[in-house]
């Protein structure tokens, strides 16, 4: 045990901003992400959860990570990072899942904690098992069965509701009683989801067509909850470390969703409706944090009205996935002059495309914003493209190149592409969509890479199509992919069995299909409005190729 606590150690001492408390008399919860430490602990969610948690006087919140060193857990069970208490020892174990290829890691993390997978294995002497994060509220049947309470929706509006029921049903059950009254209490209430008080229904050839309560208080619909009050109660970084992605940076969330609602983006959608900081309250939280520097945190940055007046303040950059490439990008030009890197996402390469996943910015106006970011200092220009995009034609990859080689000859500097595939995703219009076939995907790699080759000063990077379908695969299954999870979590490699269920992936849905997620109710967000832009995306796609 000396060696794992040392590891623990060297990482705490890095770190500013911990919480320790005393186990006496509280409810003991160990809040874990299932990737490793570098990675969850740059998680914004994740850390805004284990601050709320650990606001309440009555709880101590610990955290775990998966180890990198898995082997040092053979003889001796995973502790927290906090007081070095093993999980299987706490009260509740809070898992946060926002990646799907990171479901494998949750079995990993059990099995080294000496706790039992499913919740149907675990009794009353096992710690109550609990998630919530966006995959939650999006899909979380591929792991359901692993869990006792699934949070449906943001951790603002829930917790606190979650601890009083919490502590009401213990001081008024039995031990043996405890986990199976506290389940019915939730359900009585808008936003938590009781996976064993539901199953599916199939029909004679095995395929999902729909889901039934078998507990007579479970509602057939489960509301998502959102934190209405966001505009004083945003995120921001409760730990900051050198270890972090964005090293010794405290992150601030500046908005939640975005207000361009692209085809194929979760974010866009499953954050509605779109909320936005208090200029007032975000400058106070700079200033109370410096002389930390603060990371400016939105999914489009550009879409923040006083996002000017924010970069005045000393000691802030901003952290973004990408620019939202437009005219009115233009206005902040002058403010990133000193930024070493800028991320604009054309996501295609032709406007055609663009229209169908609406994205709806022109190449006149990627050019010219490339052609003003060359008169400012700024050393590296990042392009983002998505590869198999639905109605993607061949020719359009043809055109990605070509839109690089002109966006090369307007920006002087270096330039990188980033490369992903579509990957479906619940409660978006390309939900009912499929992955494009893998063999056409690597084609479509190879040959960028060879013809992007001789472009100077240009380099493309993409992600490895295997966790793109794992992604894939995971984001629109049923409760039966539990069983893949398992295999993979033993060490198994996905293309082993790429076979039996590459044909999900292939799949293109109808509007009259019953779809896992169907059961989790959006406000703003309903099927039928979800399918009439999926149609939209239909025609214009009918409509260009008739051109």
């Amino acid at each position: 045990m000396r060696k794992i606590f040392e590891k623990i150690n060297a990482l705490l001492e890095k770190e500013k901003g911990t919480i320790f408390k005393e186990h006496g008399g509280r409810i003991r919860i160990c809040l874990i992400y299932p990737n490793l430490y570098p990675i969850g602990i740059s998680n914004l969610g994740f850390q805004t959860v284990y601050r709320l948690f650990n606001q309440r006087k009555d709880i101590v919140c610990e955290r775990v990570f998966l180890p990198k060193d898995i082997e040092d857990y053979k003889k001796y069970p995973l502790v927290s990072f906090e007081s070095k208490t093993p999980i299987y020892a706490f009260d509740i174990l809070a898992f946060s899942l926002c990646f799907e290829n990171d479901y494998p890691s949750i079995l990993k993390i059990l099995e080294l904690g000496k706790v039992p997978y499913y919740s149907f294995q675990r009794n009353f002497n096992h710690p109550l098992v609990i998630a919530g994060g966006v995959l939650c509220f999006t899909n979380p049947e591929p792991v359901a069965q692993i869990f006792d309470i699934i949070f449906i929706g943001e951790a603002e509006g829930l917790i606190d509701k979650f601890i009083e029921v919490y502590k009401f049903v213990k001081n008024n059950s039995y031990e043996e009683d405890f986990k199976e009254n506290l389940k019915r209490e939730v359900l009585k209430l808008d936003g938590f989801y009781v996976p064993e008080a539901y199953e599916e229904i199939h029909d004679a050839h095995g395929k999902l067509i729909g889901r039934q309560p078998v507990w007579n208080n479970a509602s057939e619909k489960i509301k998502r909850v959102y934190c209405k009050e966001f505009t004083k109660k945003f995120s921001f970084s409760q730990i900051i470390t050198q270890e972090a992605v964005f090293s010794n940076m405290f992150l601030v969330e500046t908005m939640r969703g975005c207000p361009f609602s692209c085809r194929f983006c979760l974010v866009g959608h499953v954050y509605k409706p779109v909320r936005k900081a208090n200029i007032e309250d975000l400058k106070s939280k700079i200033e109370e944090l410096k002389p930390f520097q603060a990371g400016l945190i939105a999914p489009s940055i550009t879409a923040y009205k006083e996002l000017k007046e924010l970069l005045k303040i000393s000691d802030v950059e901003l952290s973004f996935t990408s620019l939202r490439a437009d005219k009115s990008t233009i206005e902040i030009l002058k403010t990133l002059a000193l930024r070493k890197t800028v991320t604009l996402a054309p996501e295609a390469g032709t406007d055609r495309l663009r229209r169908i996943i609406k994205k709806e910015i022109s190449e006149n106006d990627l050019l010219l914003i490339a052609q003003e970011l060359n008169e400012t200092e700024l050393e590296i220009l990042k392009l983002y493209f998505m590869i198999g995009l639905p109605f993607e034609k061949d020719e359009e990859i043809d055109e990605i190149v070509n839109l690089i080689k002109k966006i090369r000859s307007v920006f002087q500097r270096k330039i990188t592409a980033s490369v992903s595939i579509f990957v479906p995703k619940p409660f978006t219009p390309f939900q009912w969509h499929r992955m494009e076939k893998y063999e056409i995907v690597k084609e479509k790699l190879k040959k960028l890479k060879k013809d992007t080759l001789q472009i100077k000063g240009f380099k493309l990077v993409h992600e490895v199509p295997k966790y793109s379908y794992m992604e894939g695969y995971f984001a629109k299954a049923p409760r039966k992919a539990i069983s893949v999870i398992e295999r993979l979590s033993k060490g198994e490699n996905f293309w082993h069995f790429f076979d039996e269920i590459q044909d999900s992936l292939y799949e293109i849905k109808s509007f009259n299909d019953y779809l896992p997620w169907d059961f989790i109710e959006h406000e703003g967000l309903s099927k039928e409005a979800l399918w009439k832009e999926y149609e939209k995306a239909i025609a214009i796609a009918c409509q260009t190729d008739n051109i």
